[in-house]
């Protein structure tokens, strides 16, 4: 495949090793396309690139009608090959692109510490050095700093493990051809492992055969934190202290651990009935027995190491002491090592760690293939195994502490500081598994119970908000349990029983660290939490009858403890309003301080991104979810509560997206304080965390943000606290437009709905094995409003309108100018400018509009849906995207989308010439495809050739995504 002449991509010397990469692997990627499938394709290839290109440079009809030509005449095997080919440079382009970020990071580090990399640890916390934040200003953020980072398994993620690992070599090779040393023989041996791969790439399916499992989208997920994570994370901490004592002489302790990992994969029941009780237990196994094989590696590689001999060192007494405990609880292992190493401590101390890591794993191992519900066939055993993740550190701890006390500091702070902070980060569970489920399914289970128990007289549903409140109180204060040890419900109320039960034995016999998290979605009352609460307690989650005290351990003497807290989702725009007195009346139930109290007064509050735009648009969604954290904050110091909220950002802009440290800074002044939580979507987990050096600056990034967001007000705003009110209230006056018109636009038009059906490939997101939840919700509701926001973010993407970025944008700002055409275009530029929320918010929605693209959109929209009113809704969408791209430039002074941000301008316009004729062939293929529903054609198409076709269909899905970095 030829790639791009270098006058496409006008850049600076900086970037000429990148395009030499695109160029590498273009030019392989063409000879692997000549060698699997001929010349003539390579043409057809060519001819079509060339095309598309002149189009984009100077469309003419007859331009267009070539191109139509060659893409008619295609029969569906020219037709899936051409699309692999185009599909397949992306993934190329991608993989140098990410690359070409690891070395412009290091040609960073070596430019020295005058110049720092954007948002990088360096450069966050250098600004407040120049600011005169203080040390110990710092150090207190320190000692609270949490940034809990979130992964998902995503409905749309694209990307096969199979083909991620080769990814992952590919790099590794650009890698290694930048080594100067390097003689002619090792280049050309580096280039033929890179065809070897290239080829592999081809002859490897980019779609799925089946749908995936839950505990497939495990194993996905598990395979960043083995390639990658586990190494990147005390690398990123090792910088993180290097860059405190750099600027504020602080040291980081070896067991901090202010960044850390959860997931959702295995926990997240809401809308997908694949997650089963069993299935979480299943996905904290797998997850445990990732970190123990991790450990047992590190163990054995650090006892190589730690040779040191007490002819040359002293040891502590504390080590001394241990080994003779360890000799009591261990006998054969001091029996094989005890004489060999009476000379080498640490040797032994590791023999005795890594015999304990390896019962842990071998009993988790056993666990696997049984029933969990089954008791265990043997107790744990006490000093033979690890039954904490504490265990583990103190074990470590005694290793290091020593070592430090007998001048042996740089060993400790070398290896054995890694391995401590990567137990401290991981523990044995290697990542806190989130537990969701919609509000609905427990008040449909408490319903239940009530009615079974004749505990009232009317539906538990119906009676009062206050006295429903009131009997959940009771009943969490009670001794009398409410649910019978057998449930003898409907399938789904036991269910709904069994997964606290389930809880309780993760924390039991997994890891007491495992689970402490369970998120009410779609919370819309208190009792909703209530209810939650009341099934953790008849689990044995909670105990809030006796005395005050603290923790899942703090059982003696009656004492209060919580295993679990309860954290409302807010999703849709009605619940964001009425999410502060929500929490206040929680806050104002003693039950419920109760159980705050039981966890430290800290109160997770998650904020749903994605509902909230798909109810009123982008810019609605994101200043109510601004003035919601406001709000919350305000109630949560009324009531003497910490909060953290948890963002529920999606990987678009649609969906809450874009840049992770731009969108910290921009949230409101005071609503950090040091916590955050985020999701890291599925969809974007492979672009972070799948090359070593990009997680670091991932986690940089993330970081950096935070401190900063939490140190300075001057990040969220410049100017004097009147000015930041008024344009507080400008924001309300554009917000009301821009739902207005949005909802005017998506729900008030009935064509609209079908138009999107016809106009985007939706529909066939179904069939693409993908994803292991379904795509719409179990509701009654029909239309948009059954629609999950991920297919209907999606789907606007492919057909490259990317609508739910700017719908209703242009309208609101247009009206906002008009009403003061003198002085409101002047303050929108000044908001951008002094206000970091504003200029968020624009550079989201320029960023949308420069990948969009209305030509090819326009082809969706009449030639798929042109029956529905295609044309007169595709007008009106086409004129608000062009008033909306006018006034972005208006307001940011570019003359050109993107002249701020040259490096994504560059990459959207290198890209665009190679989307393009996947998006011409996805419109071709669904006119096809849509053509044989039609009553009499379908007698004519083969199974066969049905089955090619939607394979087509569905590898444009995979490549547009690719091409445009999107899914939903």
């Amino acid at each position: 495949m030829q790639i791009a002449k270098k006058t496409d991509w006008q850049s600076s010397a900086k970037d000429q090793p990148l395009r030499d990469d695109i160029r590498l692997l273009g030019e392989l990627l063409g000879e692997t396309l000549r060698q699997q499938c001929g010349n003539e394709l390579f043409q057809i290839e060519e001819r079509v690139r060339k095309l598309c290109k002149e189009l984009r440079e100077n469309y003419s009809e007859e331009k267009n009608r070539q191109l139509n030509q060659i893409l008619s005449g295609l029969d569906l095997d020219q037709a899936i090959n051409l699309i692999r080919a185009f599909a397949s440079y992306f993934q190329l382009a991608n993989i140098a692109e990410q690359y070409h970020r690891v070395r412009r990071k290091r040609q960073y580090e070596r430019s020295g510490p005058g110049i720092p990399q954007r948002g990088s640890l360096a450069d966050g916390l250098g600004r407040l050095k120049k600011n005169e934040i203080a040390p110990a200003a710092v150090k207190s953020l320190l000692s609270r700093l949490t940034v809990e980072l979130i992964f998902t398994a995503h409905p749309t993620e694209a990307a096969r493990r199979s083909l991620l690992i080769k990814h992952q070599r590919i790099a590794q090779l650009l890698e290694r051809l930048d080594d100067l040393r390097l003689g002619e023989r090792e280049l050309g041996e580096i280039k033929a492992k890179l065809a070897e791969e290239i080829q592999l790439i081809w002859q490897t399916d980019e779609v799925r055969h089946r749908r995936p499992t839950v505990i497939d989208e495990v194993k996905n997920a598990l395979h960043y934190f083995d390639s990658v994570l586990f190494d990147a994370v005390p690398d990123f901490y090792d910088e993180f202290e290097h860059q405190l004592k750099t600027h504020f002489n602080l040291e980081l302790p070896a067991v901090a651990r202010p960044v850390r990992f959860g997931s959702w994969v295995g926990g997240d029941r809401d809308g997908n009935p694949n997650v089963k009780p069993e299935t979480t237990v299943h996905a904290l196994r797998l997850q445990k027995g990732l970190a123990l094989r991790k450990y047992i590696d590190a163990v054995i590689d650090l006892s190589r190491r730690l040779s040191l001999s007490t002819h040359f060192v002293k040891v502590s007494h504390e080590l001394i002491a241990s080994l003779e405990q360890e000799r009591k609880n261990l006998p054969e292992v001091a029996g094989a090592y005890a004489e060999r190493n009476q000379l080498e401590p640490y040797r032994l101390k590791l023999a005795y760690i890594y015999q304990k890591l390896l019962n842990t794993k071998e009993r988790n191992d056993q666990a696997l293939n049984l029933p969990y519900t089954e008791p265990p066939t043997e107790e744990h055993q006490k000093g033979r195994e690890y039954l904490s993740s504490q265990e583990f550190i103190s074990d470590l701890e005694i290793i290091y502490n020593s070592l430090r006390n007998n001048n042996s500091g740089l060993i400790a702070e070398g290896c054995v500081k890694r391995l401590l902070r990567q137990a401290s980060v991981f523990g044995l569970h290697l990542a806190k598994l989130d537990i969701r489920q919609d509000s609905e399914r427990h008040a449909q289970a408490m319903s239940e119970i009530c009615r079974e128990m004749e505990i009232f007289s009317t539906d538990y549903r119906d009676i009062p908000e206050d006295e429903r409140i009131e009997w959940l109180s009771r009943e969490i204060l009670s001794r009398r349990p409410l649910i019978p040890a057998t449930p003898r419900f409907s399938p789904e109320t036991n269910e709904t029983i069994e997964v606290f039960r389930a809880i309780k034995h993760c924390l039991d016999e997994i890891s007491a660290d495992s689970i402490d998290t369970y998120i009410v979605s779609m919370t819309s009352q208190a009792s909703d939490l209530m209810c939650v609460l009341l099934l953790a307690k008849e689990a044995g989650l909670i105990d809030l009858r006796g005395k005050s005290g603290r923790g899942w351990q703090s059982r003696s003497d009656r004492q209060r403890y919580s295993a679990l807290q309860v954290v409302p989702l807010f999703e849709t725009l009605n619940d964001l309003h009425n999410a502060p007195e929500i929490m206040r009346k929680l806050f104002s139930n003693e039950v419920y301080r109760r159980n705050l109290a039981a966890r430290g007064n800290l109160q997770e509050v998650m904020i749903g991104y994605s509902d909230s735009s798909k109810d009123g648009g982008l810019i609605t969604s994101l200043w109510e979810l601004y003035k919601a954290q406001q709000k919350l904050w305000a109630v949560a110091r009324e009531h003497g509560i910490e909060l953290k909220i948890f963002h529920g950002r999606g990987g678009t802009v649609g969906r809450g997206g874009g840049a992770t440290n731009q969108a910290i800074l921009a949230q409101p002044p005071g609503t950090v304080e040091g916590r955050i939580k985020i999701t890291e979507q599925g969809e974007v987990i492979s672009s972070k965390y799948s090359i070593h050096d990009i997680a670091i600056r991932s986690l940089e990034l993330a970081t950096s943000a935070v401190i900063e967001a939490s140190l300075s007000q001057s990040f969220h705003y410049t100017g004097d606290p009147a000015t930041f009110r008024r344009w507080e209230e400008f924001m309300e006056t554009i917000s009301a437009r821009a739902c207005q018109v949005y909802r005017h636009t998506v729900y008030g038009d009935p064509e609209f709905y079908d138009f999107f059906l016809n106009a985007t490939p939706v529909n066939e997101l179904g069939l693409l094995n993908i994803g292991s939840r379904p795509a719409r919700r179990r509701t009654s509701s029909q239309g948009i409003t059954g629609l999950r926001a991920i297919p209907w973010v999606f789907g606007w993407t492919q057909s490259r309108m990317l609508v739910p970025g700017w719908l209703g944008v242009g309208s609101a700002l247009s009206a906002f100018i008009e009403a003061n055409l003198e002085k409101n275009l002047g303050e929108l530029q000044q908001m951008y400018r002094g206000w970091q929320f504003f200029k968020a918010v624009i550079d989201n929605v320029e960023m949308t509009l420069a990948k969009a693209d209305m030509r090819i959109a326009e082809r969706y929209a009449t030639e798929l849906a042109s029956w529905h009113n295609g044309e007169r809704i595709f007008s009106c969408l086409h004129d608000e995207f062009e008033k909306t791209r006018s006034l972005v430039l208006a307001i940011t002074g570019e003359e050109k989308l993107l002249d701020n941000n040259p490096v994504l301008q560059r990459s959207i316009a290198v890209r665009n010439p190679y989307v393009d004729p996947m998006s011409y062939l996805q419109v071709n293929l669904l006119a096809r495809k849509r053509s044989f529903r039609q009553e009499g054609n379908l007698f004519w198409v083969s199974n066969v050739d049905q089955e090619k076709l939607l394979h087509a269909i569905l590898l444009t899905i995979n490549g547009i995504a690719a091409g445009l970095r999107n899914t939903g």
